[in-house]
């Protein structure tokens, strides 16, 4: 595969994923783990296996708060990393706005609901008569600050396809330790009841969202606060929340799993069998933040690449966020099948049925998150790329057979049947992805040249510009090669006199709708060349009124994935050539030069960082 430099691409995007994986996981830790946290505060203050249980039967409305929150959040930031991609930050404002409404309304009609009917939905979460108290203390505070909950999820989503992460970590960070504070002092030293650990969770969300508002600050992002009123080609409110609807089935599923969990092990061991649903409940949460570390990741990089129409690097993608996946679960995975007595002591449990059966459940649901991840990963890349049906009924086979085998097995194994259930499940799951899905796991062992036409990486030195310019010469037209020339490579090579030489890649990709363009990524704070049109939301266009396109046969930078972007995308030409790559690489005849009028071919440029 002569002008394809995979190796080079592989490392630059491998580098570039690792903003997109290790600060949002930190931020999930602690945006995710107050169930945990009240939990562990619960069972040491004396309370006992009754309050332990009401945090465990609260679990499907916390789930139903994240169905929300995936849709406006997910959804919202899909579309914004389109725009990204497309160079379109008007819409994606807008966009913004009008997800952060539709999550506001929702949640305070939700808080609303829940509240006045506040006796039938702890029926419906199975409370009994011994937690009754517990969980509607619990529950009550848990409903009325359920906004700042949601905002608190979203805003994780939101902020790291907005190119800052790091502020979405800090934001979940600040809540993690307010609600820590507040959970400690009033349990341990003013002996407050459960409530007041639903009111750590709450006020810690609050103190999250403050921080969040930072964001807000710069006009040069993307995510703003605007006028609302749709304009024409704007997406819709479906459009916007359609990329999170996977993520929300999963959610939904998770609710009634969860409720179906509770029914099962409450019918065969009483407030055991709860407890016993809380603590798996934390472990499932526990090894999902690390597995939602990568599969959430594929969100912004797979959609920019697909904003791009760069089917090779939507691969490339896959390919890095699996092999980090597995890479990250090994040892905490194997630690809880070994030492699950590790986990368990947090808890400081007495009860003699639950030391009895949680070490085996620890290490069933911890051996089935290992299939659960390559699960996510593929439906969160279906949905990242407008795949979202096959996304949607891949959840739709998860759920059609883990709840009919768990009432299956509620007979055979009564305190194992949802673990045993799970498995079952994930692995239909997984055949269906693998062998039903039109080549899903394409790229995942090898690489794919796709629509790529040429690709070389390195350091940003003449020399590499000159490799570039010689393979170019064979694939773009005459007139492309002059714009190439004369908009990128000489300017960038007089800005690169007496600067260090930055990582970068150019290729060439022949887009799905028949255009050509070049485009640099490169590892830098800055752009390299001054005075460029851009396209990432540095000019004010609310203040024009214009809307944003980006301009054919002109260089244009951006931000990029965290990498910086100088791209051409070339206006269509009567003559560009259809030939796909195999017939490119293949041609023999000697390079014409842009006097000689060389035959047009249509090509994209792409720099991976």
């Amino acid at each position: 595969m002569e002008n394809l430099d995979f190796n080079s691409e592989y490392r630059l995007v491998r580098r570039s994923s690792y903003r997109y994986i290790f600060p949002p996981m930190i931020g999930m830790i602690f945006a995710q783990i107050a169930p945990v946290v009240d939990s562990v505060c619960v069972s040491n203050s004396g309370m006992g296996e009754e309050a332990l249980s009401a945090i465990g039967i609260a679990g499907p409305l916390s789930y139903v708060f994240n169905i929300i929150a995936a849709f406006c959040g997910i959804g919202c930031g899909v579309i914004i990393s389109r725009f990204s991609g497309t160079g379109e930050k008007a819409k994606a404002a807008r966009a913004f706005t009008r997800a952060l409404i539709l999550l506001v309304i929702s949640g305070l009609v939700l808080a609303a609901a829940g509240i006045v009917f506040i006796e039938p939905l702890l029926k419906l979460l199975c409370a009994t008569p011994e937690n009754y108290l517990y969980a509607k203390e619990y529950v009550t505070v848990i409903l009325a600050g359920n906004v700042f909950i949601m905002l608190n999820f979203a805003g994780d989503y939101i902020l790291a396809n907005d190119n800052n992460e790091n502020l979405a970590v800090a934001g979940d960070i600040t809540g993690a330790v307010v609600n820590m504070i507040i959970d400690y002092a009033g349990v341990f030293l003013f002996h407050a009841g459960i409530w007041v650990v639903g009111l750590g969770t709450v006020i810690g969300s609050v103190c999250c969202c403050f921080v969040y508002l930072l964001h807000l600050r710069k006009k040069d992002r993307l995510c703003r606060i605007v006028s609302p009123v749709r304009k024409p080609d704007d997406p819709g409110l479906p459009e916007i929340i359609k990329p999170g609807s996977a993520e929300a089935i999963i959610y939904l599923f998770f609710t009634v799993q969860l409720l179906m969990q509770n029914y099962v092990l409450r019918d065969s061991l009483g407030v055991s069998g709860l407890g016993n649903s809380a603590i798996m409940e934390n472990l499932t949460l526990i090894l999902s933040i690390l597995i939602g570390g990568c599969t959430d990741s594929i969100f912004p990089m797979a959609s920019a690449f697909h904003g791009e129409q760069n089917r090779s690097g939507m691969l490339m993608v896959k390919r890095t966020l699996t092999r980090s996946g597995f890479l990250m679960l090994a040892v905490p995975i194997a630690a809880f099948c070994l030492f699950p007595q590790l986990y368990i002591g947090i808890y400081r449990i007495d009860d003699p049925m639950m030391l009895l059966t949680v070490p085996f459940a620890v290490r069933l649901v911890s051996l089935t998150q290992l299939i659960v991840f390559i699960d996510t990963l593929l439906i969160d890349y279906l949905s990242a790329t407008e795949q979202e049906k096959k996304a949607s009924l891949a959840l739709g086979i998860q759920f059609a057979v883990q709840i009919p085998m768990i009432l299956l097995l509620k007979s055979r194994a009564p305190e194992n049947s949802p673990w045993y259930a799970s498995l079952i499940a994930q692995t239909a799951v997984l055949v269906y992805l693998c062998f039903f899905c039109g080549g899903l796991t394409k790229g995942l062992y090898r690489f794919h040249r796709e629509n790529l036409m040429a690709l070389k990486g390195g350091r940003l030195t003449a020399a590499l510009t000159a490799d570039f310019e010689a393979a170019a010469e064979k694939i773009l037209s005459s007139s492309q090669l002059v714009t190439f020339r004369q908009q990128m490579t000489e300017p960038l090579l007089a800005a690169l006199s007496g600067e260090a030489a930055p990582d970068c890649c150019f290729s060439i990709l022949k887009r799905d709708d028949g255009r050509s363009a070049v485009i640099l990524r490169y590892e830098a704070r800055k752009d390299l060349i001054e005075g460029l049109p851009r396209m990432d939301g540095a000019d004010d266009e609310e203040a024009s009124g214009d809307e944003e396109e980006v301009p054919p046969d002109t260089c244009i930078s951006s931000e990029f994935l965290g990498m910086r972007r100088m791209m051409i995308l070339f206006g269509e030409a009567e003559n560009e050539c259809s030939a796909d790559p195999d017939e490119l690489r293949s041609a023999k005849e000697p390079a014409q030069t842009a006097a000689g009028g060389q035959k047009e071919r249509g090509s994209l440029w792409v720099i991976l960082k």
